[in-house]
């Protein structure tokens, strides 16, 4: 009786997760009422503000914070090819993939990228981080996936999908979506909870 009391709990939270998740025709449907675009620009992923709730390696947490972020924008790019899976998704008439150009921003983690508690990033702060980058196109939607949190108590990657106007860094639609992270090795294990969650967005 109580595993199954416990079971129902877990598979309520679950659900609770994914109904909160914003979905890709969500967010078509709020942009189309604030304007249109024939244009999108996707910029993949800045893991500059995410922390990793992972107390045990707190130890290593200014060396991981040099490595892992390029690492995980690598990862990110080839599981989700930009030009195949990610365009075909999205579906805009016009479409490209400019990581490059906010590449130093995205790898800029905190040095105490690891810490023992989940992390929260405020509008204000994602308002901020879109306003920093230096975009060489001048108009346009543009998407960024913002990671939030890789937690280790709950093995799942909390992040941020944000659709912006290029021209003025108006935020026009932003969701948190959530993937289970399961693979091995530092890098493909954080990295493939933003794959999980940014594929659950795209496909419902």
């Amino acid at each position: 009786m109580k595993k199954s009391i416990i079971l129902c709990t877990l598979l309520a939270f679950a659900f609770t997760c994914v109904e909160a998740q914003g979905t890709l025709r969500d967010a078509l449907a709020q942009i189309k009422s604030q304007g249109t675009y024939s244009t999108l620009i996707y910029y993949g992923a800045d893991f500059s503000h995410v922390i990793v709730n992972d107390a045990q390696k707190i130890p290593r947490s200014v060396k991981y914070s040099q490595v892992y972020p390029a690492a995980w924008v690598a990862f990110v790019e080839k599981e989700l090819p930009p030009d195949g899976f990610v365009r075909s998704a999205l579906g805009f008439p016009e479409f490209s993939y400019r990581q490059q150009e906010i590449f130093e921003n995205s790898i800029a983690a905190n040095p105490d990228l690891i810490t023992g508690h989940d992390n929260t990033i405020s509008a204000e702060t994602i308002k901020s981080m879109i306003s920093a980058y230096k975009l060489e196109a001048k108009s346009g939607l543009g998407l960024v996936l913002i990671p939030e949190t890789f937690s280790k108590p709950t093995e799942t990657a909390t992040t941020w999908v944000v659709f912006f106007d290029v021209g003025s860094r108006e935020i026009l639609y932003k969701t948190k979506v959530y993937g289970k992270c399961s693979h091995m090795g530092y890098t493909a294990h954080w990295a493939s909870g933003v794959v999980e969650g940014f594929k659950y967005f795209l496909n419902h």
